[in-house]
């Protein structure tokens, strides 16, 4: 199947209301749009095989690495749905192993990217809202506000 441009126009750029108030997800969440827009940049702009797959495997590095700080953060502050949060995750993999390995023998189209799009907004507007709120009720020290962080002088 050939991927046509103009049958997903769909652009992930970081909006607002995707923000958690833990600086550092954001920060990553950032990266992993800008790695999912490489992906779509690679299939939209019909680069080949080996370029589609080589921003998929960077995606997956990528991924790999924010979903294991996300679940040290939830172990650090004993995030009790740590376990389905975690399997949202092996989810992911799963589908982006049968996509890596689909750009292996075919062409991409437009049901991977969908895939991207929905996924990364759902899950970040979705189950990271679930534990973003626990983590900064208790966890002053992951707030992007440097002022919460002093403490009083010891007497």
């Amino acid at each position: 199947m050939r991927f046509y441009p103009h049958s997903f126009t769909k652009t992930l750029n970081w909006k607002d209301e995707y923000s958690l108030g833990i600086q550092e997800i954001d920060d990553q969440h950032k990266l992993l749009l800008h790695a999912f827009s490489a992906v779509e940049d690679t299939i939209k702009q019909d680069k080949g095989w080996s370029s589609i797959h080589f921003s998929i495997v960077e995606l997956k590095a990528l991924a790999r690495m924010h979903f294991s700080f996300e679940e040290a953060l939830m172990r650090l502050f004993g995030f009790q749905d740590i376990k389905e949060h975690s399997s949202e995750h092996e989810h992911f993999f799963v589908k982006l192993e049968e996509i890596e390995n689909h750009s292996l023998r075919n062409s991409l189209g437009a049901e991977i990217l969908e895939f991207l799009h929905e996924w990364l907004t759902k899950h970040i507007r979705g189950i990271d809202n679930n534990y973003a709120p626990y983590i900064l009720s208790g966890a002053s020290v992951v707030r992007s506000d440097a002022s919460r962080l002093k403490q009083s002088p010891a007497a």
